[in-house]
């Protein structure tokens, strides 16, 4: 009998010990928010994005590695940009800009957040940096000292002075 309570006691503890272990993981449905590049505990897990965007003005500004300058007045793009941003939930991710597109594996480009989440795509001597929420994409060109932004509506109309 002591030979069966003490098999059902180690069998008792070694049940909590797994469910212990269990419990400490990450119980979420789906994938969290962190992407390529953002470490974190969870890095490596991507929450899938298919979006489309449509940007209908732009403005051109000097660039250099203080920021931009020298901006031009905005104005309208004609036509306007058509822009597809995929990214899988292993993180693999297509870039189309007028159906021009570009590949990355996970590690080719940075998912950050200032505000709302952006994904930063880098190229020779060039850098495209694109909104998840598509009111601004960014194309910089590091090469001419340029960075061309683009809107989805026209920010002179949200200016506010102080």
């Amino acid at each position: 009998m002591r030979k069966h309570f003490a098999k059902l006691v180690a069998l008792v503890a070694s049940g909590l010990v797994a469910f212990t272990l269990c419990a400490c993981g990450d119980w979420s449905v789906e994938p969290n928010n962190y992407g390529p590049g953002s470490g974190g505990s969870n890095a490596g897990h991507y929450r899938g994005v298919d979006k489309r965007f449509h940007y209908y003005y732009g403005e051109d500004c000097r660039y250099d590695t203080f920021g931009t300058y020298d901006c031009s007045d905005v104005y309208v793009l004609s036509p306007s940009m058509y822009v597809s941003l995929q990214v899988t939930y292993d993180g693999y991710a297509t870039l189309c800009v007028d159906n021009e597109c570009s590949y990355y594996d996970p590690g080719e480009y940075y998912q950050g957040y200032d505000g709302v989440t952006y994904y930063d795509f880098p190229g020779d001597d060039t850098r495209m940096t694109v909104y998840a929420d598509g009111a601004e994409l960014i194309y910089y060109d590091s090469y001419n000292g340029y960075a061309y932004y683009y809107y989805y509506d026209n920010p002179d109309y949200y200016d506010y002075y102080y």
